[in-house]
């Protein structure tokens, strides 16, 4: 009875330590349609995003990172545990955040057009404003 106990947590474990890595992704590899990888070293990696009105980005994690907004830009965020805060963004408008798990909804009638800056290392969840 212990062995099938031992083995019936073990698995759940497993499951639910599987579940949270899947859960919260980079978001190169859970949006490659959206997301370009345009420069990476050991200090940044710079990518270039793309969402069409309406599309949804899966909960994925970030590095402490730069937003470079090209166009205007109207999201939904969810960070993760927390309740979806909505954001607009002007063309040329520039936004700090530290290292966040979060989904993304362009609710927008916009596509979302962005280069994000990602530095290597640090944790937290406040975007800050220009």
């Amino acid at each position: 009875m212990n062995t099938i106990t031992f083995f019936s947590g073990t698995a759940l474990l497993s499951l639910n330590l599987l579940c949270t890595s899947v859960y919260a992704q980079d978001m190169v590899k859970i949006a490659p349609h959206n997301t370009k990888v345009l420069f990476e070293n050991d200090r940044v990696r710079v990518l270039e995003t793309l969402t069409k009105p309406g599309e949804k980005l899966p909960m994925h994690s970030h590095l402490p990172r730069v937003n470079y907004f090209l166009n205007p830009l109207k999201e939904r965020i969810t960070y993760e545990g927390k309740q979806p805060q909505d954001f607009s963004w002007k063309a040329g408008e520039v936004a700090f955040s530290e290292a966040v798990k979060l989904e993304v909804v362009n609710i927008g009638t916009t596509e979302g057009h962005n280069i994000v800056v990602e530095l290597k290392g640090g944790q937290g969840n406040a975007v800050h404003r220009n």
